[in-house]
């Protein structure tokens, strides 16, 4: 063990969990620089790359993980440091083999990218993906023995191909791994795939494989975390049930994907909801609220530093929720603010500020068709609208009602 022996006997904080870590790439033969980042609990390689290594999964794992696993796994991310620094093949021949797919959130690879366009980062990644719906991407990675390499869309220009043909040889190569899941012997029900081979939600892509379980109505399917597939039917109350127990402890895990739940449809995977009416509906809707509002959360964060670095009095307005006390009904909703330009998220509805009256609450497609040009969509993940100029009294009073 060396230098590491004496490390593992009780749970370290997270400032001496990065130190033993970038003394272990030191200690490994790196050279360069490493700055610790304590706010964002990262690791950045100082130089033109700027390379970012986020700690958050590793510090999760290593403090749950029993004590004389411990140096297995700090050796673990020691290697992966070293491994994320492989460029892929320059032939697509050499690479075929070890090309698999990842399915994550879009905002996965969105907010990095916002990330580092804030701190002034010299390579912001080209990310090479396609959406499954607006929530859900698939993208490629470079599977090597202990670690991924994400594959940009400079990878595959350069092999000369398109990311559709990259994509099927992705597949082809999920399609050939062992496949385990665990469900009913006999009629319909709830399925679970948990390989632990980090390709577990990728296996959504498997159309035949999904096919083949049994479920009342369409499949749906969650998706909590990357080592996680649950697959039921959209009219199977019971399966519905099994759904949300088998999410909730892969949903507090590292590498979280969210509680939003596709379905099927053709060939085509679309977010879902049951009816309203459905007993279970409401606990469904809460995963959805506790999805995006973190994205949009951590998306607030980083346009505030943003702003405030270029000197913008911009207001980036919350994704916040509330529950209906007479019905139950939970709903998000964002305020749109008077003489101030204002960046609203996608919520159910928009509360507008009136000076010396309460405010006014209307649902987004009723604000959408009253005022909608006034707000500018923004090529920006998750969606967010500019507006600068507030509704008239004349508008607002077609758009809703006081609340």
């Amino acid at each position: 063990m060396g230098i590491f022996d004496k490390l593992f006997n009780r749970l370290p904080s997270k400032d001496k969990f990065a130190r033993m870590i970038m003394d272990g790439i030191r200690h490994a033969g790196a050279t360069d620089k490493i700055i610790y980042d304590p706010v964002e609990f990262r690791l950045i390689v100082e130089g033109e790359d700027g390379t970012r290594h986020f700690l958050s999964n590793a510090y999760y794992e290593y403090c749950t993980v029993p004590k004389k696993v411990r140096p297995e796994i700090l050796y673990k991310y020691i290697r992966h440091w070293f491994l994320t620094q492989v460029k892929p093949p320059e032939d697509f021949e050499d690479i075929k083999h070890d090309l698999m797919p990842i399915v994550r959130a879009h905002s996965y690879f969105e907010l990095t990218r916002q990330r580092i366009l804030l701190e002034g980062g010299n390579k912001v990644p080209n990310y090479a993906y396609q959406l499954l719906d607006d929530y859900l991407v698939v993208g490629l990675v470079y599977d090597l023995p202990e670690s991924m390499r994400s594959i940009s869309q400079d990878d595959i220009d350069r092999w000369g191909i398109t990311f559709y043909e990259a994509l099927e040889v992705a597949r082809d190569n999920l399609s050939q791994l062992p496949q385990q899941v665990i469900g009913p012997a006999e009629g319909e029900g709830v399925y679970l795939s948990a390989m632990g081979d980090s390709y577990d939600s990728s296996r959504l892509l498997l159309l035949d494989l999904i096919r083949q379980f049994k479920v009342k109505g369409d499949p749906v399917v969650m998706v909590p975390n990357r080592n996680a597939l649950i697959v039921t039917g959209s009219e199977d109350v019971d399966g519905l049930k099994g759904m949300l127990a088998l999410a909730k402890d892969p949903l507090q895990q590292p590498y979280s994907i969210g509680g939003i739940v596709m379905r099927l449809e053709g060939d085509d995977w679309a977010t879902w909801l049951p009816d309203p009416s459905h007993p279970l509906y409401k606990e469904f809707r809460l995963l959805q609220i506790q999805t995006y509002g973190p994205e949009y959360n951590e998306q607030k964060v980083i346009l505030d530093k943003l702003h405030q670095k270029i000197g913008e009095d911009i207001f980036v307005a919350s994704y916040s929720a509330m529950e209906n006390k007479e019905n139950g009904k939970l709903s998000s909703y964002c305020v749109w603010g008077k003489n101030v330009l204002t960046l609203l998220p996608r919520t159910d509805a928009v509360a507008f500020i009136q000076e010396n009256a309460k405010p006014i609450m209307a649902e987004w497609d009723k604000v959408v068709e009253t005022v909608g040009n006034l707000m500018e969509p923004l090529d920006m993940y998750p969606p967010r609208w500019k507006v600068s100029e507030y509704p008239s009294d004349e508008q607002l009073a077609l758009i809703g009602k006081e609340i």
